[in-house]
């Protein structure tokens, strides 16, 4: 036991050593200008293609900016309109975009309650649009499953992957945005964006990096530090200069502390902006939903 003991002890002393001097990330020191470079991409559009449609919802896919298909959904209203306002839907990590128009989805119900958001979107005349971020849904890698993206960021130092990840969906829905002012009949001056978890994050980068992003509502987004300073919003917010943003946070949230979360909702420049604040965890209380169904105009 005593030998059995000792070698525990070595094994745990081995591990802190590795976590501290090799596994944990250093922090970078990047200017705005060069985070901004990284979400720089060809914004030509082009293939985009309806796969399945009927009265007021279609499935899509289009050809991302680096030649990757991307799939996704689109519904309208029942109220006619000559142009809709838009709002964006960003799922959550782990999940895909049909969680922002089905309540479960292969029997596991949508705890995020984004579809709830959806149905009063769409009952306020907005058209709402979804897509499979990096890696999720439709999208996802055999190599790269999203439990090794997330063990390689945290055990063992390494973050490509998870960069590239949110990188790449906030380019992929800079991609959407170009195809949205292509569509006659959607208002590309009221462009909104809604995420939920990673979704949260998304949608504060896309509209610190994209001035075509009218309204944000960033729902327990996680708090990223500089050790992948290209995707923490805390970098960026400071460029959301005349939105409306409502934030809406977890008193309780394990990825993002009360001082965390106000770094956040302090940074943001625009002075048209809410931050609702819930006796709760990550996951918030479907009561949130009315907080979001208020603020949509």
């Amino acid at each position: 036991m005593k030998k059995l003991l000792i070698s525990l002890s070595i094994l745990a002393a081995i591990a802190v050593v590795y976590y501290f001097g090799v596994a944990r990330l250093p922090k970078e020191n990047m200017s705005t200008q060069e985070i901004l470079q990284k979400y720089q991409y060809d914004s030509t559009f082009s293939r985009f293609e309806y796969l399945e449609t009927d009265e007021h919802t279609r499935t899509f896919k289009f050809t991302a900016f680096d030649c990757e298909e991307v799939f996704g959904k689109i519904a309208y209203p029942k109220i006619k309109r000559d142009k809709y306002p838009v709002l964006i839907g960003v799922h959550a990590m782990g999940r895909s975009y049909p969680r922002w128009f089905q309540s479960s989805l292969k029997g596991r119900p949508t705890v995020t309650n984004v579809n709830k958001i959806t149905a009063e979107a769409l009952q306020k005349g907005y058209v709402v649009i979804a897509i499979d971020s990096r890696y999720h849904g439709q999208r996802k890698v055999k190599e790269k499953p999203l439990r090794s993206i997330w063990n390689n960021l945290h055990y063992f130092g390494d973050k490509s992957d998870y960069e590239n990840m949110i990188l790449k969906t906030v380019l992929d829905n800079r991609t959407l945005i170009d195809w949205i002012e292509t569509q006659p009949n959607l208002d590309h001056k009221r462009i909104h964006v809604a995420g939920y978890s990673m979704g949260g994050q998304v949608s504060l980068l896309l509209a610190g990096v994209d001035k075509r992003v009218n309204d944000v509502i960033a729902i327990v987004p996680p708090f990223i530090d500089n050790a992948i300073a290209a995707v923490a919003p805390k970098n960026l917010v400071h460029l959301i200069e005349s939105n409306r943003v409502l934030m809406i946070t977890g008193e309780h949230d394990d990825v993002a502390s009360e001082e965390e979360n106000q770094l956040i909702f302090s940074s943001i420049t625009s002075k048209s902006k809410q931050h609702v604040i819930y006796d709760a965890d990550h996951i918030l209380p479907v009561d949130y939903v009315d907080d979001v169904a208020s603020w949509l105009l």
